[in-house]
């Protein structure tokens, strides 16, 4: 038996076809795009977990389908499960639901899940499988779910990035391949297009920039670019390549947006709830520019929105900074949670409490056969993709939706992602293939390579940056906090104040508001671990009352994981 509530359907609706649902788009094996019915019709006779798996391991895309058969209800995600799914057993049923707060308000109890807290607060994340809600899960990227008649679960895993082996193509042949991959996936991004406006948010950066190029070299012109915050050498760049290709260039400034209304804004908190979902940090990036997008209709209805998200990741940038294993002391989930929980200074009990959780997943990991490198850790680059970008990076891309516009993730497609996987470290470090393909074959033949004005970062910038890590601790709080607004233009400094000064007005969690911090970034995740608190007492109100023993508990276990001011 199940419950099935299924509210979200911005940019992507929900289709329902007997016991199918669908949301989303995929490319089939044969690489042709489907979405709505023609996809979820892909999924009829699936009747067991393994068949499921089958199917996806043969497709790519963004999506989530749900297949009820007779004794289970089979759940598969995506490979960054951009659609989430939250389940919960009560009263001898599954609830399933795309929206956390939705799902908990159907629930008995609604505990505040505090052993997640000093995680979401240092990164920005919930892992594994939990949320901010107590007795609430949801998939996890590449997985596979066959929830029970009988409550049991069964899971694995459809998509792993792990190297199954390494090329040993020549430099000159693996440029080949890569030009040749490039050209597929921008052959598959037109078709998917099918004659709609498509929307960069062009930075300064090589990946935004290849989309415009691929587009620009295949002879698609309805293509807007944007930019937003205040101006800065990254937008200097954007509009450049964008007057040269001779696409419309629009640029939002933030400073001109009212950063005291925007907290009690429906659409907002709307935004949040999606974005959020009990998981992830909502963000404050794009949210602006793409309402001002949307109510000045700068772009067209049914205009499709084209992220860079994860290429450069992917192609190498973060080899050295983060997969090292040399560079780095300590067990894998040790290193995780002193590399990637920084958003705050973190006490050693919370290091200690995240790398026992980061334990966890690894224990319940479990992998096909796979290729490893003796200089990188390939399950930490795995661990990253799956809750980091999965939750971090490709969950800001959910602004799109939210404000009713579908996106397509062309650097994440699956021939992207199998190039890079089995390319050499020697090739991927510091994303020296990557870059010199980009720079030859598309931006300099087009005019959009700058040279000495190119903000791609060199070998001993990473250097620089373990120097500046190692001294921001011990720097006075005013200097940190100078030096990070100076640089912030974003605007990140203007509007998390707004959302600290409506926490500190109605205060939810024990945990205090931090004074110190690494990024604006921890702020907003602190108004928004106590946004979800808030629902959570405010829902809880009457089983509170009827069992004062459980409240004084709750309370006791947010006393336990204080984060350090």
């Amino acid at each position: 038996m199940k419950q099935q509530l299924l509210k979200y359907n911005g940019g992507f609706k929900w289709t329902f076809d007997g016991n199918i649902s669908f949301k989303g788009y995929l490319y089939d094996a044969g690489g042709l795009f489907k979405e709505g019915a023609d996809a979820a019709s892909l999924f009829e006779g699936i009747k067991t977990a393994g068949t499921l798996k089958e199917m996806l391991q043969q497709t790519d895309g963004a999506f989530t389908v749900i297949v009820e058969t007779q004794n289970s209800i089979l759940v598969g995600v995506d490979a960054m499960s951009m659609f989430s799914i939250y389940y919960s057993w009560n009263n001898n049923q599954w609830l399933l639901s795309d929206s956390a707060l939705e799902l908990s308000s159907h629930l008995p109890h609604k505990g505040f899940q505090y052993d997640a807290l000093p995680e979401f607060l240092s990164a920005g994340f919930v892992t594994g499988s939990e949320c901010l809600i107590k007795d609430i899960h949801k998939t996890q990227a590449g997985e596979v779910l066959s929830l029970k008649n009988d409550g049991t679960i069964d899971r694995s895993f459809h998509y792993h990035f792990l190297p199954v082996h390494f090329s040993s193509q020549p430099v000159r042949i693996l440029k080949n391949q890569m030009q040749n991959m490039l050209d597929a996936i921008s052959k598959r991004l037109l078709g998917s297009l099918n004659g709609q406006t498509a929307v960069i948010p062009l930075s300064g950066g090589y990946d935004s920039r290849l989309l415009a190029a691929m587009l620009k070299k295949a002879g698609y012109e309805k293509v807007v670019c944007f930019s937003y915050g205040k101006p800065n050498q990254e937008s200097i760049l954007s509009e450049k390549v964008a007057r040269q290709l001779g696409y419309q260039w629009i640029f939002t400034d933030y400073r001109h947006t009212d950063p005291a209304s925007f907290v009690y804004d429906k659409e907002f908190a709307r935004y949040c709830d999606y974005t959020g979902n009990a998981t992830s940090m909502p963000f404050l990036q794009e949210y602006f520019a793409i309402k001002q997008l949307r109510e000045s209709a700068a772009v067209p209805p049914g205009s499709i929105f084209l992220p860079g998200h994860t290429g450069d990741y992917i192609a190498g940038s973060y080899t050295e900074k983060t997969i090292r294993n040399w560079l780095f002391d300590g067990s894998r989930s040790k290193v995780l949670a002193r590399k990637y929980f920084r958003f705050v200074p973190l006490s050693p009990h919370d290091v200690r409490h995240i790398a026992a959780r980061i334990d966890q997943w690894f224990s319940a990991a479990t992998y096909p056969d796979f290729t490893t490198d003796p200089d990188y850790d390939v399950l930490k680059e795995d661990w990253d993709l799956k809750e980091k970008f999965s939750k971090f990076v490709f969950n800001a891309a959910k602004v799109f939706p939210c404000f009713d516009y579908p996106f397509r993730l062309p650097l994440w497609d699956k021939p992207f992602r199998e190039y890079f996987r089995s390319l050499p470290f020697k090739y991927r470090s510091y994303k020296r293939l990557y870059n010199e393909v980009t720079e030859e074959d598309y931006f300099k033949p087009l005019g959009i390579y700058y040279g000495r004005e190119e903000l791609k970062e060199k070998p001993h910038n990473i250097w620089i940056q373990r120097v500046r890590s190692l001294l921001r601790p011990i720097l006075p709080d005013s200097v940190r906090k100078k030096r990070m607004a100076e640089r912030d233009y974003l605007m990140y400094h203007v509007f998390t104040k707004e959302l600290i000064n409506d926490a500190s007005r109605n205060r939810h969690i024990e945990t205090p508001v931090p004074t110190r911090f690494n990024h604006f970034n921890a702020l907003i995740c602190y108004w928004y671990a106590n946004q979800v608190r808030k629902w959570c007492d405010q829902h809880s109100q009457s089983a509170h009352q009827s069992n004062p023993h459980d409240a004084n508990q709750e309370k006791k276990r947010g006393d336990q994981h204080r984060t350090p001011d």
